[in-house]
């Protein structure tokens, strides 16, 4: 006696896609692509619910049901249709990681990089991107703005490291005076400015930072809007890195800019300052061409904003970070093309009030994008 058909369901982990002339559906969980056609793709709609083959070649009321039959089959041998219920069925990553969808996909396809590690390929590598491309600059600059060079630092003791981390936190209640001079470029020069070259070898020399960076590509760029700072006019600023400036590229008090910059965080209005962290994209991408290699986008910017917080609290500042910010705007007002150079994080600081209770509450997105 024949035993009941099994019944399939569609894997959950499926996105499809034109890869050029062809139509792509790709179970990105086990990273398994096939072309298909528009019936394979209804068939595998077909089992949206729990059935058996059998009952699925009854919506292809013009096709063949012993060919219908065939191609869910080999759908099936292939892990796009999988038993329901059943041990073997994977989980539905979209609903674990709260229908996060584009997260969780990239997180996904870009697992388990495979990496050059022997001395020999590595430079060999390199040898042919630089036959074909020349490496991307180093420094950005503004030629022609108004310039203000930043102060030597003081020398003399600071904080010890251990108690600077102790008293750092994220401070939103400022007073409404404004932040030496002295102790703001100290802050941007120890975040972003430069402390050296490095000998890279075939890649000549790269720059040293006080904050790591993959491969030393440093691809973080600071733009500042300033209001209060002692003795600095207020306006739009760029910070070089290879003249250890500030370029004014707009004067105006832009405090208000800065709150809509970061959804509405009135706050932000009463702190001195904020960092505007950008990404030259080319810098990381010439050297690693993986899609992984915009996981270090993150990475970077996260090192960067560390050592922004520390500087701040060993010069008895409040500082804050957010990453709730629009890009559209802040890429129109500083004259960026979103592509080649875009917002990725924002940085501030001012004078701390009081201690006050902590206020965790960041903005939250109002609206799924899919």
């Amino acid at each position: 006696m024949r035993g009941r058909a099994p019944r399939l369901v569609r894997t959950p982990n499926l996105v499809t896609y034109w890869d050029g002339k062809s139509f792509v559906v790709e179970d990105f969980e086990r990273r398994h692509q096939i072309t298909a056609a528009p019936e394979v793709v209804l068939l595998l709609a077909a089992f949206d619910k729990p059935r058996t083959i059998k009952d699925a070649t009854r919506d292809f009321p013009r096709h063949d049901p012993a060919s219908v039959s065939k191609q869910a089959r080999h759908l099936a041998r292939l892990g796009f249709l999988v038993p329901a219920p059943g041990k073997k069925r994977p989980p539905d990553l979209f609903a674990v990681w709260r229908e996060s969808f584009p997260a969780i996909y990239f997180h996904s396809v870009t697992r388990d990089g495979l990496y050059a590690t022997s001395t020999r390929a590595k430079r060999e590598f390199f040898r042919d991107v630089l036959s074909r491309s020349r490496q991307p600059a180093l420094h950005k600059d503004y030629p022609g703005r108004p310039a203000v060079r930043l102060p030597e630092e003081p020398s003399g003791p600071g904080k010890p490291l251990g108690e600077v981390l102790r008293e750092r936190r994220t401070i939103r209640e400022f007073r409404r005076r404004p932040i030496p001079f002295a102790d703001f470029a100290a802050v941007i020069r120890g975040t972003f400015g430069q402390t050296g070259w490095l000998d890279a070898g075939v890649l000549g020399r790269l720059i040293g930072k006080t904050s790591p960076s993959a491969g030393a590509r440093h691809p973080i760029e600071c733009y500042l809007l300033a209001w209060r700072i002692d003795g600095l006019r207020p306006g739009l600023y760029h910070y070089s890195v290879r003249k250890d400036r500030l370029e004014r590229l707009r004067p105006g008090d832009f405090r208000s800019e800065a709150a809509r910059f970061t959804s509405g965080q009135g706050w932000i209005r009463n702190a001195g300052f904020v960092c505007v962290l950008t990404v030259v994209a080319d810098r990381v991408f010439w050297k690693y061409r993986g899609a992984d290699a915009y996981r270090l986008f993150f990475l970077d910017a996260g090192h960067v904003a560390q050592t922004f917080m520390l500087l701040a609290t060993e010069r008895g500042l409040g500082a804050f970070s957010t990453a709730a910010i629009q890009e559209k705007r802040i890429q129109d007002f500083c004259g960026l093309d979103g592509i080649a150079e875009f917002p990725i994080y924002l940085l501030g600081a001012g004078v701390p009030a009081d201690p006050s209770p902590i206020n965790v509450l960041d903005p939250i997105s109002s609206s799924r994008r899919r």
